[in-house]
């Protein structure tokens, strides 16, 4: 194994379903250097290998499963990615998850999985080490998450580790996730793409070691990172006691909160779902991703009332939310038996909330026959169920997200239809934060909160605060985490334990880990983040996106905040979009400029789609 293997596998599994065939290639010490890991490696490779034409319901669409240079380390907490082009926004989507699977991934040998094709009938991936195999899947079809996890764990032993469909994603529904033993690579869509395949579950399992640099600074930089975490407020107080809803109150009370499908910002009965209810309440253990010492993941139980018995590794901030007030819905219950079922069918859970606070206010707009009233939680879990199986006819139409399901509703719901690009929004009002409306509008994604999260510095801090409604200097802060971020998102690591540990620390554990010269300094490791985001921006250059797409919805821009800090307030667009072209090196209609792509070394992805792309 050379010096460039230090802290990698080393190879790269390439699967085609169509034939049922593999090849095991070496992993290009360029693709290291340049990409680093995770988002990095998707985002080369989906470039390079797809066209605007492909399709993402069809075979020619690839998934690429990537792990970083931390995933399956000592390096604290653990994330990999699943890279793939979204039905349900039709442009660029990595997704990413904690757990097992991925330290399972690179325990057998493999940085990345690269899934072309489409099976004859359903399959599993089975991958233990070298040993690469198809098993027939029909059996496993049409059953949910856990059972499926379950059974092929019982075939391939507990150490193994199963990322796999439910019948959301055998149904091609545009929000299904794929789940791993109820960790959610969850946004875009990613499991309708695996259930247009067949592929039902990838399992991994593997006794492979890995090379690292320098042992002995290694070790000592964990020692740094682990205590960092632990004297953190943030990951070593409030999140590993109140897990991610460790943010509810201070949301709420800063008017940030999305209430009734955005209508408004504070909700009332708050004190009802709030983190000290289900930590006092709900919570039964603690859960911890590999190498994690944070411990967010919480499991709960509801213990009375109509959804006794129920139990959910969560709730989440977001799902608390997307369940609770986005719906107007303040039982503890129905919101982790809501959580549960998307875990269940596997769908994601922060889209699904989105789209039932949307099927509610068009219902109360007298848009939709059915009645379905905010704060009906009854429905809200028919709604879910209704997604999940797509059996329903008002279930497979809201399946397919709000822009599209407005355009089918009509009566101007567009309007009030929460997304951007096509991607619902997650737990934040952009008229009270003005940082997350520029965030959502720049996503590479789609409206996203783990591309930037400048809320952070306009609220969450206990001290110098950016004035969460003002537009200056939220273009700089949104550019700088977004290169972080796509860093983060590469490395293996979770966004959580940068909360704690400063870009300087991540450079110690990763030249440490393995010995790259392009990791050595935080210059060069940005570099590679601003590379990766300027990468996915081409990427949807190429399948139209440009000026017109970086937006919010008319609420957002047109509608006055009725309530909270930021009551009479729209977010103020168009001044931060201009800046944030300007400090990217984008053109006018946010395009990546030649000059910018040169710095970067981008220049090959220019010379192969740039001419037109300037041309559009």
């Amino acid at each position: 194994m050379s010096k460039n293997y230090y802290g990698y596998a080393g190879k790269i599994l390439e699967v085609n379903l169509t034939d049922l065939s593999f090849g095991i290639k070496p992993l290009p010490e360029d693709l290291i250097k340049n990409y680093l890991g995770g988002k990095g490696f998707g985002a080369k490779i989906l470039y390079e290998r797809l066209s605007a034409e492909t399709e993402p319901l069809s075979a020619e669409n690839l998934v690429v499963i990537a792990t970083g240079p931390f995933t399956g380390t000592l390096t604290p907490t653990e994330k990999t990615a699943i890279c793939t082009k979204s039905p349900l926004t039709g442009i660029w989507l990595d997704t990413n998850s904690g757990g097992y699977f991925g330290p399972q991934l690179k325990a057998a040998g493999f940085d990345m999985v690269v899934i072309a094709g489409k099976a004859d009938k359903p399959v599993s991936l089975i991958i233990e080490n070298d040993e690469i195999s198809f098993e027939d899947a029909t059996s496993l079809w049409g059953k949910d998450t856990f059972s499926t996890s379950e059974e092929l764990k019982k075939e391939h032993g507990e150490e193994a580790r199963v990322a796999c469909i439910g019948p959301a994603g055998e149904n091609e529904v545009p929000i299904a996730a794929v789940i791993s033993e109820a960790r959610a690579f969850g946004r875009g869509g990613s499991g309708a793409v695996l259930g247009h395949k067949n592929l039902k579950a990838v399992v991994a399992k593997g006794d492979c070691d890995l090379n690292i640099y320098n042992k002995e600074e290694y070790i000592r930089a964990n020692r740094e990172a682990y205590n960092e975490i632990d004297i953190n407020p943030d990951t070593g107080g409030g999140r590993p006691k109140y897990g991610t809803n460790v943010l509810y109150s201070i949301i709420n009370e800063a008017g940030v909160h999305p209430v009734k499908n955005f209508s408004k910002s504070v909700f009332e009965e708050r004190d009802q779902i709030n983190e000290h209810v289900f930590a006092e309440d709900f919570w039964v253990k603690d859960k911890a991703c590999h190498s994690c010492p944070i411990k967010c993941s919480k499991i709960a139980r509801v213990k009375k009332g109509k959804y006794e018995g129920k139990m959910t590794e969560g709730p989440e901030y977001e799902n608390t939310w997307s369940f609770g007030a986005q719906c107007g819905v303040a039982n503890p219950g129905a919101i982790i038996y809501g959580e549960y079922l998307c875990d269940y069918y596997g769908m994601d859970s922060i889209s699904a909330g989105n789209i039932v606070g949307f099927a509610m206010e068009c219902s109360e707009k007298g848009l939709i026959e059915e009645e379905i009233k905010f704060g009906d939680h009854e429905k809200m879990i028919e709604l879910i169920k209704g997604m999940g199986t797509a059996e329903s006819e008002l279930g497979r139409l809201l399946g397919q997200g709000v822009r599209e399901a407005s355009q089918v509703i009509g009566g101007d719901s567009d309007k009030f239809a929460i997304h951007t690009k096509g991607l619902e929004f997650p737990a934040y009002e952009p008229r009270a934060s003005f940082g997350m409306g520029l965030a959502y509008a720049t996503s590479d994604r789609g409206a996203c909160h783990l591309r930037a999260i400048p809320v952070k510095d306009e609220v969450l801090v206990p001290d110098k605060r950016i004035d969460p409604v003002d537009t200056e200097y939220k273009a700089e802060l949104v550019i700088n985490q977004q290169n972080l971020f796509s860093i983060v998102n590469s490395l293996g690591i979770c966004l959580f334990a940068t909360f704690a540990l400063a870009p300087r620390q991540l450079v110690n554990l990763l030249y440490s880990l393995t010995g790259e010269e392009n990791f050595s300094s935080t210059t060069k490791l940005l570099t590679i983040g601003e590379r990766i985001y300027n990468l996915t921006r081409l990427f949807n250059n190429r399948e139209g996106i440009d000026r017109k797409d970086d937006t919010l919805p008319h609420r957002q821009l047109e509608e006055p905040l009725p309530d909270g800090r930021a009551k009479g307030y729209t977010i103020e667009l168009e001044s931060m979009i201009e800046e944030y072209y300007h400090l990217r090196g984008w053109d006018e209609n946010g395009i990546p400029k030649k000059e910018k792509l040169q710095e970067l070394d981008l220049i090959d992805a220019y010379n192969k789609g740039g001419e037109d792309l300037l041309s559009m």
